[in-house]
């Protein structure tokens, strides 16, 4: 779950199937600070799996002197899915969360809103398109990937039931990219609408920003990547090879696997009895050391071989 030393108290993560994604460090953040405080992870984006996101306030946020609320927003490749609203008093034995399950719709032709449910979708790489295909798809994926929280403070003014502007909505069932939009970056997914249920109309709140607040107090970043994706940038280690198990496997399986061993250690051990053996004999070169090359032996004669012979006087 992220959270932000410099403002204790509100945590923001991504769930799949009710359990919070693991997360990892963004080993890019700048080491400056920024002009708001920012929390930037990776999480794993499994293949066409749905999530959720959970925000949480506790005890120990500084509400302080001022009478204000946190408000929520939530982009998706910078597409605008929704807020929520978190009063102190919403808090409950220390604690409050609020959960984003999806973008909310209007359908025109029921007239009626439905909530779509969020899920990962994998980009498809294709190769020889046209430049102008190439521009296009750049500015596709230079939003993708990326799932983006800003948490503000605010004074209620009223609540606005004719409010809706007719926000944009995701993109379609599918991502299909060219490779040289992409400029190395590992995009591996995109996120799509997916399933959807009848829900009520949304409401909206008109709200202030405190005196002195300039923009969000807190923001935070989820890039999501396919597993091997992560292990490309190296923000997660690459999985070792698996070693042989005989885990699963019967014990007829276990049998035939140490029969076919022990007959190739028979065979190994055969070959090694029926090795030939050689009986190694040196020899010597004889060279033509004659300086005006006259000897009727070549540079480099035949090979003769090694003889030993007595040079004592009797």
């Amino acid at each position: 779950m992220a959270v932000l030393e410099a403002i204790p108290g509100i945590k923001v993560t991504v769930r799949i199937n009710g359990v919070d994604c693991l997360e990892y460090d963004d080993l890019d953040v700048p080491e400056q600070q920024l002009s708001h405080p920012t929390s930037s992870k990776y999480i794993e984006s499994p293949d066409n799996t749905e999530f959720t996101l959970c925000f949480s306030v506790q005890k120990d946020y500084n509400w302080g002197d001022k009478i204000h609320c946190l408000t929520f927003r939530v982009w998706v490749d910078s597409t605008w899915i929704g807020g929520r609203i978190i009063y102190k008093n919403n808090l409950t034995n220390g604690q409050y969360e609020e959960v984003v399950k999806g973008q909310d719709i209007f359908c025109d032709n029921t007239k009626s809103w439905f909530n779509h449910a969020l899920k990962f979708s994998t980009v498809k790489i294709v190769e020889d398109v046209t430049k102008e295909r190439i521009e296009k798809d750049q500015q596709v994926a230079k939003n993708l990937g990326l799932i983006e929280v800003k948490v503000e403070r605010g004074i209620y003014v009223m609540e606005d039931y004719n409010h809706y502007d007719g926000y944009a909505q995701l993109g379609g069932s599918s991502f299909e990219l060219a490779e040289r939009s992409l400029k190395g970056k590992s995009i591996s997914h995109g996120t799509i609408l997916s399933t959807s249920i009848k829900t009520s109309r949304p409401r909206y709140m008109q709200a202030m920003r405190p005196p002195g607040d300039n923009g969000p107090i807190a923001i935070f970043q989820f890039r999501y990547r396919s597993r091997r994706a992560l292990q490309q940038e190296l923000i997660i280690p690459q999985t070792p090879p698996r070693l042989p198990s005989l885990d699963g496997l019967s014990m007829a399986e276990i049998t035939r696997l140490a029969k076919e061993r022990l007959e190739e250690i028979n065979i190994e051990k055969q070959l090694v009895k029926e090795e030939p053996r050689f009986i190694k004999r040196e020899v010597y070169e004889v060279y033509d050391l004659t300086e005006d090359g006259t000897s009727a032996l070549p540079a480099k004669a035949r090979r003769f071989p090694s003889e030993v012979i007595d040079l004592t006087d009797d």
